[in-house]
């Protein structure tokens, strides 16, 4: 697999550009580009899980987006997570909302163990075996999520390639009609 590093801004841009031609609405792009540079920093190729989400669980996407908001607003008590879920990416929503609010992202287990996230050394490999998503109040030992590596992690070529595919579906297209109507610099350029 060859890969390639990305900045923070560079992963939270490209997630939230891809996110939108993908035809998802301007807000929720948003927040997979914070959930994008949430997971990076926790050594999960970002973009990979973005674009596998993108392809086939929109619906889930938007659905697990307003569990996670009911979660933040204090209406449930946690977000099931379930095969039919994106569940990285619902990982990372959850988690970038937690950090914004400052609160500590709790997850459960299959065998009914409740831990921090932060204690979760391995979360792309154990990420199968969460179930459900809890918010806790942040205390002094969670300091360590807000950033967990200096680095974001690499990226799959293959799935840059696709952020970018998805990412020109914003783009107007280039013709004479457009040029006309104002897209591109013209005949004159003001930098």
């Amino acid at each position: 697999m060859t890969t390639i590093q990305l900045s923070y801004n560079e992963a939270q841009t490209l997630a939230r550009k891809a996110a939108n031609g993908a035809g998802l609405p301007h807000g929720v792009a948003e927040d997979i580009g914070g959930a994008a540079v949430w997971l990076s920093a926790r050594g999960v190729d970002a973009i990979g899980v973005v674009v596998a989400a993108l392809s086939d669980c929109q619906p889930a996407i938007l659905a697990g987006q307003a569990a996670i908001d009911a979660l933040c607003c204090g209406e449930s008590d946690e977000v099931n997570v379930d095969d039919d879920n994106p569940r990285l990416l619902l990982i990372g929503l959850a988690g970038a909302a937690a950090m914004n609010m400052g609160l500590s992202l709790a997850v459960r287990f299959r065998n009914g163990d409740v831990v921090s996230l932060a204690q979760v050394s391995d979360l792309a490999d154990q990420a199968s075996s969460i179930e459900a998503l809890r918010l806790t109040s942040r205390n002094t030992d969670d300091m360590s999520e807000r950033l967990v590596s200096r680095r974001p992690a690499a990226t799959d070529t293959k799935a840059y390639a696709a952020a970018l595919g998805l990412a020109a579906k914003t783009y107007v297209p280039a013709s004479e009609l457009s040029r006309v109507q104002g897209a591109g610099a013209g005949t004159t350029d003001n930098d």
